[in-house]
C-alpha cells in the first residue's frame, strides 16, 4: 500500500468515525425533544469536534 492510499484510507476512516458520532449527537437531540435545527447543529458539532479530535491523534501517532 502507498503512503498516498494509506492517507485517503485514514481520511475516510475519520470522516466516517465523524459522521457516526454527528447521527448519533443528532438522533439523541431529537428524542430529547429538540427541533431539526437543534439537531442539525449539534449534529455538526459532534462531527467537526470528533474529526478534529481524530485527526489530531492521528497526527500526533505521525499516521498522516
Amino acid at each position: 500500500m502507498t503512503d498516498t492510499s494509506r492517507r485517503v484510507l485514514l481520511l475516510f476512516i475519520a470522516a466516517l468515525i465523524g459522521a457516526i458520532v454527528g447521527e448519533t449527537t443528532g438522533i439523541l437531540v431529537a428524542i430529547d425533544g429538540g427541533s431539526i435545527s437543534q439537531c442539525f447543529m449539534a449534529g455538526g458539532g459532534a462531527f467537526a469536534g470528533s474529526l478534529a479530535l481524530i485527526l489530531g491523534v492521528f497526527h500526533a501517532l505521525k499516521l498522516l
